[in-house]
């Protein structure tokens, strides 16, 4: 049985309380072909045999193993559950509703950036398939394209690459402003809400005020939160996800290589102007991702993920991530995740949207972007079905002139989990 490092802490969220799930959603302009969406997925499996597997349970702890029976496709827009039976015991399965595609998986599998190989050969063959044409799809990997042991190498195996230790990380304040202490909501059903923003609009502000999406769009929560609780003496942190596969020299595999930066937004910079804010926000990503303080933290990441590993038993494993994420959560107000501009070749014009949906599994907003097609497309993710939270969040993008229009709003439908 295989075992796994650098994704220890994400198979350790998988229980029965925490899918630590994903759904991507791709919105075609015509209505989805169900023989069409299974034949390309048995093109592009081939292709990625080390995503193949199954989590079996142990006293000792989770390990993977090969798993030959078929990925799913089924025809509804449920949530699907994960790593059991309705999933055939994969990590990853497509459902498919109307002009919908979803491509489901824990994030143990694979992040945003990793799941971007197979996404891409499976719309290619879908696209061929469905519209009997050749695609142009620069990059993609294809049934006949060798397979690179980089694709599924694990970081936290070898020794790290040594960091000069000159700048050290930023120490972070021990208790953030939870929203879910402040009495304006109660955790339920967690909602999404999906909405889409002019690109060329949100681009023109950033380089008017030195910013960048990540940095706007945290600072466009950061300062609606601080508006409806003006009087709070805990700060406002914004978690930005972080990809780290560059200074570990991983760039082409499939494996979870994220951590977070931390954005402190405190009172002092209530009354600066935007560009102000924006150049605070831009330089502390730019110090906490320069690749000696990075390294810091990714170092922190696979001793934690050692530790775990040699606990005795799950029980010990799921113990120690829960703690950790716990603490987590004390130090986050909000989280976001910009996974960058998607280009999917001549299929470009088959796609109608992009929707990026993770679970907020806690953290209580969780705000996904991804970028196509001339537009932002954001998934706000919420522990609790009042919006005033979001609500607000528009209107600080209202009050900066920028076009968005909301999409549709609905309750959560990441995949669930279970070995059953």
């Amino acid at each position: 049985m295989e075992t796994f490092l650098c994704d220890t802490l994400d198979f350790y969220c998988l229980n029965e309380h925490i899918s630590k799930s994903f759904r991507y959603i791709v919105q075609m302009k015509d209505t989805i072909d169900g023989t069409c969406l299974r034949q390309a997925l048995d093109l592009t499996l081939p292709r990625y045999p080390y995503l193949l597997k199954r989590i079996v349970a142990t006293p000792e702890g989770y390990h993977l193993e090969p798993n030959d029976r078929p990925v799913v496709v089924i025809p509804s827009d449920e949530p699907l559950t994960l790593c059991g039976a309705e999933s055939n015991y994969h990590l990853f399965g497509l459902t498919y509703a109307d002009d919908y595609i979803f491509f489901n998986n824990v994030h143990a599998i694979f992040d945003g950036r990793g799941r971007g190989p197979i996404l891409h050969t499976l719309l290619y063959y879908y696209c061929k398939l469905r519209y009997n044409e050749e695609v142009d799809m620069p990059g993609v990997w294809l049934a006949d394209t060798p397979i690179d042991p980089a694709e599924y190498f694990d970081p936290f195996t070898c020794p790290l690459p040594e960091s000069d230790g000159m700048l050290p990380m930023t120490e972070v304040p021990a208790k953030a402003l939870r929203l879910e202490e402040q009495g304006r909501v109660r955790r339920t059903q967690q909602h999404q809400h999906f909405v889409r923003i002019n690109e060329k609009q949100l681009m023109s502000l950033c380089k008017s005020t030195d910013g960048t999406p990540n940095t706007i769009l945290s600072l466009l929560m950061c300062r609606a939160i601080d508006k409806l609780h003006p009087d709070a003496t805990e700060p406002i942190i914004g978690q930005v996800y972080c990809d780290y596969r560059s200074v570990v020299h991983a760039e082409k595999s499939h494996r979870n290589m994220v951590t977070t930066l931390p954005l402190v937004y405190d009172r002092s910079m209530r009354d600066m102007p935007l560009d102000r804010q924006n150049t605070i926000f831009r330089g502390k990503i730019i110090y906490e991702s320069y690749p000696s303080v990075l390294l810091q933290r990714v170092a922190g990441i696979k001793g934690a993920c050692e530790a775990i590993n040699g606990l005795p038993a799950i029980e010990d494993k799921f113990a120690a991530v829960a703690q950790g994420m716990e603490g987590f959560f004390q130090q986050t107000t909000f989280a976001i995740s910009y996974s960058g501009k998607k280009s999917f070749g001549s299929a470009d014009r088959h796609i109608l949207a992009l929707y990026p949906a993770g679970e907020p599994i806690g953290i209580g907003i969780l705000i996904e972007v991804t970028a196509a097609d001339g537009w932002f497309y954001i998934t706000f993710m919420q522990d609790w079905r009042e919006d005033i939270y979001f609500n607000a969040f528009l209107k600080e993008i209202v009050t900066l002139n920028i076009d968005f229009d909301l999409i549709f709003s609905s309750e959560a439908h990441c995949p669930r989990f279970s070995l059953k």
